[in-house]
């Protein structure tokens, strides 16, 4: 990974009286979560070391947010999520987004004053602006945003965009809940986006012809693999829902489709895993539990 460009990352701390200890609830059009699953506490606690652990080894600063007691007793155990709380580019410009669920909406309020006290400067989206992290790639060395639009409306995409004072904004629809359960960007040591892996089967025709044409204009090559099996899907996009860093993707298991395993390699991509399992059931993985702060 290279040292001239490293991200702190942002994370969450874990809840002391558990999460999820009665069960998880799963949401509405969210095919990954396992509604009225128990995490193994223990377990999960090892799973949140372990990506510490990750972080350190690459020398990534690390700011753990506290997990308030206001969100146990408001049961907003999906707080861990730290992407989906804010977006952040390279000026130290910080939006905060809009949940479309009501079961999270002020989660991210509970970040502001953290980020804060170090220096970021903190805007807001208008009310009817729907935006969620998980739908986004911001792409630091171009300025540009990705975008999905299935817990975005087109009105949050666009403010994001224009908060962020991106170059430009790439609408990627699908059919994954989150863009980042349908793409993961690649990053050379340089932190240019040199290709984007792509689960084809949460894409229809018209929206990979979208999304095609868009790598194309950029020069991003395209990994496509495609499960035809629901399981092996999720377990794919799952493992494919990782922290994409300058020359290092950390995931949840190792992507063994031998397409992303020649690029990486020839590209001098470092794939590393840490595991996520108890955060799975509830639809989350690593780029889920880590945020960048630039």
């Amino acid at each position: 990974m290279s040292n001239s460009i490293k991200p702190r990352i942002a994370i969450s701390s874990l809840p002391k009286s558990g999460w999820w200890p009665n069960g998880i609830t799963a949401y509405e059009d969210n095919d990954m979560m396992s509604n009225g699953a128990y995490p193994n506490q223990m377990l999960l606690k090892e799973e949140h070391l372990s990506l510490i652990k990750t972080l350190n080894k690459y020398s990534l600063s690390i700011m753990k947010i506290p997990f308030k007691q206001e969100l146990e007793a408001y049961e907003k155990y999906d707080f861990v999520f730290m992407r989906d709380h804010f977006l952040c580019n390279t000026n130290k410009d910080i939006v905060m987004c809009n949940m479309k669920l009501s079961e999270r909406m002020n989660e991210g309020e509970f970040v502001i004053s953290n980020l804060e006290n170090i220096g970021y400067n903190i805007s807001f989206l208008d009310d009817e602006c729907i935006a969620e992290g998980g739908e986004f790639f911001y792409l630091p060395k171009e300025n540009i945003l990705l975008a999905g639009q299935c817990r975005n409306n087109l009105k949050g995409a666009e403010q994001m965009a224009e908060k962020l004072k991106v170059s430009k904004l790439y609408i990627i629809p699908s059919g994954g809940y989150h863009l980042d359960t349908s793409i993961s960007p690649i990053f050379n040591n340089n932190y240019d986006c040199i290709g984007i892996i792509c689960a084809a089967e949460v894409f229809n025709n018209e929206q990979f012809l979208n999304f095609s044409n868009i790598c194309h204009q950029n020069n991003w090559d395209i990994i496509k693999v495609e499960h035809h099996n629901q399981l092996e899907s999720i377990q794919f996009r799952t493992s494919m829902n990782s922290l994409s860093l300058p020359g290092l993707m950390i995931g949840s298991a190792a992507l063994k489709d031998k397409q992303i395993i020649d690029f990486t390699s020839v590209n001098n991509i470092v794939l590393d895993t840490t595991p996520a399992s108890q955060f799975n059931l509830s639809g989350g993985s690593v780029h889920c539990l880590t945020n960048e702060l630039f």
